[in-house]
């Protein structure tokens, strides 16, 4: 097995640099992102190698796996094992709070609506703080048809829709007759109902985030002879944290640690962009929101100390409310 795996490797580099010798290479290609524009294009806002700000945490945030912002300089984090919720002041540049709801756990985002909080487990539990800035009070548990299966990492209030949105890392399926193979997908949670509504709402499929990941003909043909000979297992994009832009309300940003990626898509689901983050800056990017007049903030754990939060203002105030 060992010897046919490697025959097929060389056969396939062999391909790959017989191709490669046929086609012209543009000096400026290392220069475009993954969809195969320059990194500084129209409608992605935000230069992800220079952050303005990178917000040092505390080691008891080493672990930071979800964020929100909520109020003016103000942003809700959670860590993927204590029920706490922190409360980080961005102006002052630290934590200034933190409140208790409920015992340890696989916690691993968190959303605000107004004055409750709700948290999300990896299994699909969610847990709903009521006034969760006042005195800490324990939350209110909510079982979901999803489950450790489906390894649930994001979570996100759409406001326009009442609703949570949430991401599944790991199986897209809650049923097993519904495999959705090659996808990931995003479940809502209607809040009005209190129930998860059963059909994906987006499903994100693979072969298209490898067909714009691939840089040009050959590095995509090289890419689908790999995965027929299962040398390779498609895309790395496993969804840890998603938002929607508070000022372009059509646009989602879906981020995935595994991969080092950033995806940008509409409310139909249509994929807009990917963008490559740079393993130096994102260690193990987990959270992601936005302030609202559209600044953004990725949160990071961290191997050893605290973790962080990065800080990118837009590149143009040319945004308007909708």
């Amino acid at each position: 097995m060992l010897k046919q795996n490697l025959n097929r490797l060389i056969f396939l580099f062999l391909l790959g640099s017989f191709f490669w010798s046929l086609t012209s290479c543009d000096p400026l290609e290392e220069k475009k992102n993954l969809t195969g524009e320059y990194k500084k294009v129209p409608g992605f806002l935000y230069d992800l190698e220079h952050p303005d700000t990178i917000y040092q945490l505390p080691k008891d945030l080493k672990e930071i796996s979800g964020i929100d912002y909520f109020k003016k300089d103000r942003i809700a984090c959670i860590q993927d094992e204590k029920g706490n919720i922190y409360i980080f002041d961005t102006k002052k540049g630290k934590v200034i709070s933190k409140l208790d709801f409920g015992k340890d756990g696989d916690y691993e985002d968190v959303a605000i609506v107004g004055d409750d909080a709700y948290v999300l487990r990896s299994d699909g539990t969610l847990f709903e703080v009521r006034n969760f800035e006042k005195k800490p009070k324990k939350a209110k548990k909510i079982k979901t048809p999803l489950s450790q299966k489906n390894n649930t990492e994001g979570l996100f209030y759409d406001e326009a829709r009442n609703s949570l949105l949430i991401a599944c890392k790991g199986s897209p399926s809650i049923k097993k007759e519904k495999s959705y193979a090659g996808f990931k997908a995003v479940y809502r949670f209607d809040l009005e109902l209190k129930t998860l509504i059963e059909k994906p709402v987006y499903l994100i499929d693979f072969a298209k985030i490898d067909s714009a990941k691939a840089a040009g003909s050959v590095t995509e043909f090289f890419t689908k002879i790999a995965m027929k000979l299962k040398l390779s297992n498609g895309s790395n994009f496993y969804p840890s944290g998603l938002a929607i832009h508070p000022l372009d309300k059509d646009k989602i940003y879906m981020l995935s640690s595994i991969g080092k990626l950033l995806l940008v898509m509409d409310t139909s689901g249509k994929l807009l962009n990917i963008i490559e983050l740079d393993m130096r800056i994102f260690n193990q990017p987990e959270g992601i929101c936005f302030s609202e007049d559209g600044v953004l903030f990725i949160s990071n754990e961290a191997d050893s100390g605290g973790g962080n939060i990065l800080k990118f203002t837009p590149t143009t105030n040319t945004l308007k409310k909708h």
